[in-house]
């Protein structure tokens, strides 16, 4: 089976290349012949990737140790869906799990009928497959996934213990899902730079637009299982830790949510036409930035996988990129009519606004999550040209709290555009004045209304603390203060107009709405996001059998210590009962796990979840002989708005989608 799939990949990349040398003849001598040809060797080579994606499926069911890869993610008492898995563990598996579904959505797309200018499909495949050329090269040297093992081992090493988890089964192929569409939108923007015809390139608009739309979707979805996975796995109460591979990820949102904007401004300006070209460009490569930055090892991530050998490859692959970008964008300035603006839609301006700011914050993200590696360049500059010999200085690493606090201003004007935008662009300021004062009074109200709920669950039990925490909570000019103002204000704003706003029945109804519940969802989860950031509150305990402890009006009990297996771990779990007054409120049973295969230990939380907040219990030490465990103790008060404000976001995506396709729908009745 190793054998097949060895095959399947040096064929695919044959395929591949072929596809993109008959694609470029065909573009310039405008065969069709040449074209059909191009389109077949991709369905070909999809197939070819199909087959070696089974391929190590099998290998991995199978628990088939003389591969490799199988060895390093898999033991044989682990589970079978983490055996599914455990394709994209690992480097080479996640890459040749992008790299088909990029070829899958390329075929699905470029066999559809809307694409019947063939110079621009042929340019675009050619594009598209030219990436896939690069990511099956890689594939078929340093990180081929069906490697021998000179010995077979008797077991393998088993998956890591924190990526079993339900989480971990869904988030990378969803994220990969993601990166794969986008670079249908890469590839709609160079076969847009090489039309020199306008109105030929605007049919094929859409199409690109439900992509951007449906890749942003599943981007947005990825993320946020990733960072619910770490809430519920790592054990250290947080969702976000800045990690190089998290901003990897978070760094073509924001100029995807940016490339959204722009898409539909499209037809308006031609300067927003040009904007929408860079962001699509930008975004596909930010996505394989973001594989490079950790598979290189520029910077020290958990998720690294350095190899300097597969970094210069994707070096080569970005600066061809922009290289090519860079000329084909200056060629269509220069044919490119002048602007023609249009007095009646002033939003053109907010968007572009909009624009620069997603820019400005993928840029401070992408700046700092270098800075490791800049520092370390700039150190090894300064010390070759110093004559002074001493110690060598260690990198600069920014923690955190920088990037938080760095981003924390663009978030927050962010918000104030999502809830000011729709009445100025409607009205004008002059008639939306009073309006906007009307709603900032309800926002007041609610932000009342919302710290009440922060406070819910972390305020002190004494009345005499609470008035001095009250205290320092004013003065200390939290971030939250803010954030809940504007996030009152972005629903009050919303949801006045839902009501006040009278559109048509119709799919653009649909819309509409859908706009404006996304917008609704980015609102409500800022307030999760303030509440848990702003307002936590944590302690550490040592407790033995029938020990109490406290934390603000909650009372913890430890009970017991027990013994469970499981199929692949042996867990020693404390039973901790949770009472508020008299009252018994929850039964939690944080655990350790010691897993054989992989001969680790991890922490398995528990958590009591309300709407006010969490009570997140997690257990760092045991001691089973003398029943004393050390347990961290944390209340993150609204963080479950959080996952609330995502789910609203992805249903107002949803509702968007559909009204596109029912319009596509339409369109194709009516011709």
């Amino acid at each position: 089976m190793s054998g097949l799939g060895n095959f399947a990949l040096l064929l695919a990349l044959f395929l591949s290349g072929y596809a993109v040398v008959i694609d470029l003849l065909g573009s310039l001598r405008r065969d069709p012949g040449l074209i059909k040809s191009a389109r077949n060797a991709t369905v070909a080579y999809m197939t070819c990737l199909s087959v070696a994606m089974i391929a190590l499926w099998v290998l991995l069911i199978k628990s088939d140790f003389s591969v490799i890869y199988v060895a390093e993610h898999t033991s044989r008492a682990l589970p079978f869906q983490y055996k599914i898995s455990a394709l994209w563990a690992g480097s080479a598996g996640s890459l040749l799990l992008w790299l088909w579904l990029q070829t899958v959505f390329l075929v699905m797309v470029y066999c559809k009928s809307e694409f019947k200018h063939r110079s621009f499909s042929a340019n675009a495949r050619m594009v598209a497959n030219l990436v896939s050329v690069f990511f099956l090269i890689i594939l078929n040297s340093d990180k081929n996934p069906f490697e021998l093992s000179a010995v077979a081992p008797v077991d393998g090493a088993g998956l890591n213990p924190l990526l079993q988890h339900p989480a971990m089964v869904l988030h990378p192929p969803i994220l990969f899902v993601g990166y794969a569409g986008f670079l249908i939108t890469f590839a709609w923007a160079f076969g847009r730079l090489k039309m020199a015809d306008e109105d030929n390139a605007l049919p094929l608009l859409k199409q690109a637009q439900r992509w951007a739309m449906f890749s942003w979707l599943f981007l947005t979805v990825g993320i946020v299982l990733g960072a619910w996975w770490a809430y519920e796995e790592l054990g250290w109460g947080g969702y976000w830790a800045w990690d190089p591979v998290e901003n990897s990820s978070l760094m073509p949102w924001l100029t995807a949510t940016a490339l959204l904007h722009c898409f539909r401004m499209y037809n308006r300006r031609s300067s927003i036409a040009t904007w929408t070209i860079l962001l699509s460009i930008l975004t596909f490569s930010l996505c394989v930035f973001g594989r490079f930055l950790t598979k290189y090892g520029l910077v020290s991530s958990v998720h690294a996988f350095p190899n300097p050998g597969l970094g210069i490859l994707h070096v080569v692959l970005l600066i061809h990129v922009w290289v090519i970008a860079g000329v084909l964008l200056l060629r269509n300035y220069i044919r490119k009519k002048k602007d023609t603006p249009n007095a009646r839609i002033p939003s053109h301006r907010f968007v572009i606004l909009n624009n620069w700011l997603f820019l400005l914050l993928a840029l401070v993200i992408f700046v700092g999550t270098l800075f490791p590696f800049l520092s370390k360049v700039v150190i090894k500059i300064i010390e070759s040209l110093s004559s002074q010999t001493g110690p060598h200085r260690a990198p600069i690493t920014l923690a955190p709290e920088f990037f938080t606090k760095i981003t924390a201003p663009g978030g927050l004007f962010l918000l104030l555009l999502i809830g000011l935008c729709p009445h100025l662009v409607r009205r004008g300021f002059n008639k939306s004045w009073r309006i906007i004062l009307g709603v900032i009074a309800v926002a007041a109200v609610v932000t009342v209304w919302l710290f009440t709920c922060s406070l819910d669950s972390a305020r002190p039990s004494d009345i005499s603390e609470a008035i001095g925490w009250w205290g320092q909570w004013l003065l200390s000019g939290s971030p939250a203060i803010p954030c809940f103002i504007l996030s009152g204000f972005v629903l009050v704003n919303l949801m006045s107009d839902f009501v006040g706003y009278k559109v048509k029945k119709s799919s653009r109804n649909l819309r509409w709405y859908g706009a404006r519940i996304v917008h609704l969802g980015v609102a409500v989860m800022f307030i999760g996001i303030a509440g848990s950031g702003g307002y936590a509150m944590d302690k550490t305990a040592a407790l033995r059998v029938g020990e109490k402890t406290n934390i603000a009006e909650y009372e913890l009990t430890f009970d017991d210590l027990k013994i469970e297996q499981g199929r692949n771990f042996t867990a020693v779990a404390a039973d901790i009962s949770v009472h508020k007054g008299e009252e018994l409120i929850a039964q939690l049973k944080p655990a350790k796990a010691f897993y054989g295969a992989s001969k680790k230990n991890v922490s398995e939380i528990d958590i009591r979840r309300t709407l006010a907040g969490d009570l997140y219990l997690a257990l760092t030490e045991v001691d089973n002989s003398q029943k004393l465990i050390n347990l961290h103790i944390m209340i993150k008060p609204l963080i479950n708005w959080i996952w609330i404000g995502s789910f609203v976001m992805v249903l107002g995506t949803l509702a968007v989608l559909l009204s596109s396709f029912k319009r596509k729908a339409i369109t194709a009745k009516n011709n």
